[in-house]
């Protein structure tokens, strides 16, 4: 019970350390998907129909990121065409049986990719966390390839947006398998808030080789990525 306000206070702190108070400035909406921030019905129907149908494909070099490492790059790209270990596939192959097929997130559904990197009470709701941290709101799609497409273009159209939410989503997708894992063969937990903060420690990682501005400010990383890179 204690472990679970905790976490409660946790979140609440991680929602206003995003807020920032500007005593000059006007509010107004922006409109992510331009560059221009003012809203359009074409960025909005290419948004809602890019993907519309569940066998979705991801272009190859969409994943060929240098910056991120080369066994992270292989493991998405099993994961996008649904190549992992996940226990239905063991079942399929008759590895496992039926009776263990259930999600270790407790949540008494069967694990599938889509299952567990989308829509378990408890991995899924990382996305929730991350889209915060990016200062977005979405739907969250059906299956992984929906996801990752949808990721891409999620914070606009600029091409240095889509990079760095490329590596953002392979850092997410690893760091839930990575606690997936340790839950199954190490029985250790780690509480929602680490497993987002471990993504944060990640891309941070893997892109400070990349730009100048990250080394010495992890903090403001951990803030607001896109603000600290001067990337609008």
């Amino acid at each position: 019970m204690f472990a679970w306000k905790e976490e409660l206070v946790g979140e609440i702190r991680l929602l206003l350390q995003s807020v920032t108070l500007q005593v000059d400035r006007v509010d107004r909406r922006l409109w992510r998907l331009e560059t221009s921030v003012v809203y359009t019905v074409r960025s909005a129907y290419k948004f809602l129909t890019v993907n519309v149908t569940k066998d979705v494909e991801v272009p190859v070099y969409h994943l060929w990121l240098k910056e991120v490492p080369l066994k992270v790059v292989l493991f998405a790209w099993r994961l996008l065409r649904d190549r992992l270990p996940t226990k239905d596939n063991l079942y399929r192959r008759n590895v496992v049986g039926v009776d263990d097929q259930l999600c270790v997130g407790g949540c008494g559904e069967v694990e599938t990719s889509s299952h567990l990197f989308l829509h378990c009470i408890i991995f899924g709701s990382v996305w929730n966390h991350i889209h915060r941290w990016i200062d977005v709101t979405t739907i969250m799609p059906c299956d992984v390839s929906s996801l990752f497409n949808q990721f891409n273009y999620i914070g606009g159209a600029a091409k240095s947006r889509r990079f760095i939410l490329q590596v953002i989503w392979c850092a997410i997708v690893w760091e839930i398998l990575k606690e997936r894992n340790n839950r199954i063969f190490k029985n250790k937990n780690s509480s929602l808030l680490q497993v987002v903060d471990k993504i944060k420690s990640s891309t941070f990682m893997w892109l400070k080789g990349k730009y100048a501005t990250l080394p010495s400010n992890y903090h403001g990383w951990w803030l607001s990525p896109f603000a600290i890179l001067g990337i609008g």
